[in-house]
């Protein structure tokens, strides 16, 4: 009964969504981060915008500007995943994005992703992967001094621990100071696959070089 409110909120606001003339109310959106296409020439932002209805719980969007121009978040000509949240992101091109969605409701798959699209919007194509959670955990919190890239792998080391993260496993964003990681794995249970999410907050102690990870192509949180 919950999960059958919950999909018709997210259908009476998407109705809502597009049916109304001008912009966004600014204080809805949240949340907000940019992806640099390979040229430098578009910008990718990703980006929540909360339901104004008590009962709601909003859509997560994105939206390619020209990295010259002022982002409008405000603008309603967004692209959405239906009611799949977007995990994952890449550029595969200067055309050509990756997404990698997490389907609300749909449970443990035989196979990871379990489902793939191929979507046309505007002058951009995004190849799209389907996947179902199993689980997800806290934020785990972990200061580090230093850090290597060996082949697939990233580790962040602190004097007594260490991280190791897959890169095929992992979305990174940054701000000043902080390296925010996504990680998720396959996992199965009853002959079934789903995805279990693991969060990090990773403070740098002193200054550290962002160069380092931008071949991973890390979002950038910014203010709306």
């Amino acid at each position: 009964m919950i999960m059958k409110i919950k999909q018709l909120s997210i259908v009476i606001f998407t109705l809502f969504l597009f049916s109304c003339e001008g912009g966004f109310d600014k204080s809805l959106i949240s949340n907000t981060e940019k992806l640099i296409s390979p040229n430098g020439e578009y910008t990718l932002c990703s980006y929540h915008v909360a339901s104004p209805m008590a009962f709601g719980s909003g859509l997560s969007v994105i939206n390619i500007f020209k990295s010259d121009e002022k982002f409008d978040f405000t603008d309603r000509d967004i692209l959405r995943f239906g009611k799949a949240l977007p995990f994952w992101i890449k550029w595969k091109d200067n055309k050509t994005l990756t997404v990698k969605c997490l389907m609300a409701g749909d449970g443990l798959q035989k196979h990871q992703p379990y489902k793939t699209d191929v979507i046309a919007w505007k002058e951009w194509i995004f190849e799209v992967e389907y996947y179902s959670m199993y689980s997800s955990g806290a934020t785990g919190y972990f200061s580090f001094e230093d850090y290597s890239i060996d082949k697939n792998k990233i580790k962040f080391k602190s004097k007594s621990d260490s991280l190791v993260f897959n890169k095929d496993e992992v979305q990174f964003s940054l701000d000043s100071n902080h390296i925010y990681v996504k990680e998720f794995k396959t996992v199965g249970f009853n002959n079934k696959l789903g995805l279990s999410f693991s969060h990090y907050d990773l403070t740098a102690k002193g200054s550290f070089n962002q160069k380092f990870i931008q071949g991973e192509q890390p979002f950038v949180r910014i203010k709306p």
